[in-house]
């Protein structure tokens, strides 16, 4: 991945997470690894678990940023969140999926749009 790639996906984390914590979002855990892949964001939401995937890029020249979430990665997205809900023993937890598109756009400004329970665990 490019550095200005890089760049703009963490830019876009920063303002995804400022954003959840203006809606009440209590993020716990940031960029979340394992061997299988990556979450993002993972927050509480009242008392549901979020599981939180940010887009982000500069223009809808190549269509809108949630539109990029392939199956393959929603497939990923929910192991790793099994392995998650697994370590931390967290079984019987209420949770699902957000995703949080942005668009920063340097003249026409920044977009955000959360989409609650985009997908659900593959």
């Amino acid at each position: 991945m490019g550095k200005e790639r890089i760049k703009l996906g963490r830019e876009g984390e920063e303002r995804a997470e400022k954003f959840l914590l203006s809606k009440g979002y209590k993020i716990i855990e940031r960029n979340f690894k394992t061997s299988f892949g990556e979450i993002d964001l993972i927050a509480y939401w009242r008392k549901v678990l979020v599981f939180i995937e940010v887009r982000t890029r500069t223009s809808y020249n190549f269509g809108r940023p949630e539109e990029s979430i392939s199956e393959e990665k929603k497939k990923k997205i929910s192991r790793v969140a099994s392995l998650y809900l697994k370590a931390k023993k967290l079984n019987g937890v209420d949770c699902r999926f957000d995703v949080v598109a942005l668009v920063l756009d340097r003249e026409k400004g920044v977009k955000i749009k959360l989409i609650e329970n985009a997908f659900q665990l593959c």
